[in-house]
Parts: structure tokens; C-alpha cells; sequence
């Protein structure tokens, strides 16, 4: 397919649905058994890897769910591709962070609170656990950033977000503004007006300039910017705003012909 042609540097892996917390503005799709195995995801990073992708983001559900995930990194390590754990930090195995140490790969923490706060956010006393996980990353000298979701009521809080990245020691913290998919579409709580979007990208562009040197600070928002992902079935998809927006590139067929 022409498309197939032009992918991005990165494509994001969703290697299961499950998931082990219940965050409330969830923007992923809901659970299913569906699972990528471990030859279709060695196929995958091999047919992306051929065609100039540089990394892939594992992402759920929870990745960290999958009892095979540090097989699942080494294979996409062996294909040449940079692995990225995108995990709510609640559970990370020992043998994963061996696996991402020993490929360069990286574990991106998603924390919405720099305190115990974080636990009323994913339904689950977990923060305690997630500073544990991410001291072990750290210590094993494994790349580490955080995502941080934005909502409405929390937008005020980004700085205070930067300034705990920095304290744990992060690379980069990415912003993430809610969008209206997966659980996220069930109340009204999560929808931006305009000016306060505005504000968020303001916001973000000033806490780049003021840590500039010292901690990377980004916008990730897929109402700007195609989001690649191949779904949990083997399919592939643009993400965008709402599902309804979402464009379908190919289905399982044309990316693991032979598996």
C-alpha cells in the first residue's frame, strides 16, 4: 500500500487491553481478549523496522499486564527499533527493565499527580509502588520520561507536574490533552472550550522556555498530529480527536502476510 510508504519515526504497539487500574478519563478503547502473540509482534517490528520506523510504543490497556513483555521488548531491540513502555508504573517487572536496559529502550511513566493524589486518578493505592518502579528504572540507568494527561480541572497544575519530573529525575514530561474517546467520552468534565485549550498550549510552550536545559517539556495532541497505531487485532489505524475521526490504513492481512 502507497501509505505504508510514509510511516512516522514511531508507531504505537497496543499489546493488549487489559488493564489493572480504571482511570477515569481512560482515552483507550474498552477491554477485549484480543492479543498481539509474540511472533506477531517479532513480524511486525521486522516489517517496520524494513521500512524506516524507529521506535514503538508498547501501550494497552497495560502493557506491564503481559507476562511476556520483556520477550516482547527484546524482539523489538533484535529488529533494530527502540522499545518505549508506555505503563501507569503500578507493576513493573524486574525482567522487563533488563530487557529495555540491555536494548536501550525506555519506560514512559504515566502520572497525572505528584502525590499520593495520583491514586484517586487510577482508582488504585498504587503511588507508593510507582515511585518504587520508577526508582528501580532510574538506578538501572534505563531511559524514563512521564505522560501527564490534562483535563480541565487540572491544567493548573502543570508546573507542579515539571517540577516533580525533575525531582525523580525524568527526561522529559509530555502534556497530553484529554480528547473525547474510550471511557474519556462519558462526561462532560473532560471537554476543553477553546480558550482553555488555548491556555494548555501556552502554558506548555512557557514551561518548555523556562526549563529549557534542564528537563524537555512537550504537547502531545492528537487533534494536531496523526497518531499511528496498530491495534491489539493486527490492524492499522490514524487515531485521531474521536473514533469517528479515526482512519483505518490496512488490516492484519497486509502487515503479517505470512503469520
Amino acid at each position: 500500500m502507497e501509505i505504508l510508504r510514509a510511516l512516522p519515526s514511531s508507531v504505537c504497539l497496543r499489546v493488549t487491553r487489559r488493564c489493572n487500574v480504571a482511570c477515569s478519563f481512560c482515552q483507550a478503547p474498552p477491554p477485549g481478549r484480543t492479543e498481539l502473540s509474540l511472533p506477531d509482534i517479532i513480524a511486525l517490528s521486522r516489517f517496520f523496522a524494513a521500512r524506516g520506523v524507529r521506535s514503538l510504543k508498547l501501550s494497552g490497556g497495560e502493557p506491564t499486564v503481559r507476562s511476556d513483555l520483556a520477550e516482547i521488548i527484546d524482539a523489538i531491540g533484535q529488529a533494530g527499533l527502540k522499545p518505549v513502555v508506555i505503563t501507569n508504573g503500578f507493576d513493573v517487572p524486574d525482567e522487563a527493565v533488563t530487557a529495555a536496559q540491555l536494548c536501550g529502550g525506555e519506560f514512559k511513566f504515566s502520572i497525572h499527580r505528584p502525590s499520593a493524589e495520583n491514586d484517586q486518578i487510577l482508582h488504585r493505592t498504587s503511588f507508593t509502588q510507582i515511585m518504587a518502579n520508577i526508582d528501580k528504572v532510574i538506578k538501572r540507568k534505563v531511559g524514563m520520561s512521564i505522560n501527564t494527561v490534562v483535563t480541565p480541572s487540572n491544567a493548573d497544575g502543570m508546573r507542579e507536574m515539571v517540577d516533580f519530573a525533575c525531582e525523580v529525575g525524568a527526561a522529559k514530561i509530555s502534556f497530553i490533552p484529554v480528547v473525547s474517546r474510550g471511557r474519556a467520552r462519558r462526561s462532560g468534565a473532560f471537554n476543553f472550550l477553546p480558550d482553555e485549550l488555548e491556555a494548555v498550549y501556552k502554558g506548555v510552550a512557557e514551561l518548555s522556555e523556562l526549563f529549557a536545559g534542564i528537563i524537555k517539556v512537550h504537547c502531545i495532541d492528537i487533534r494536531n498530529r496523526d497518531y499511528w497505531v496498530v491495534e491489539n487485532d493486527g490492524s492499522l489505524w490514524i487515531e485521531r480527536a474521536t473514533e469517528g475521526e479515526d482512519l483505518k490504513i490496512c488490516d492484519r492481512e497486509h502487515l503479517l502476510p505470512n503469520v
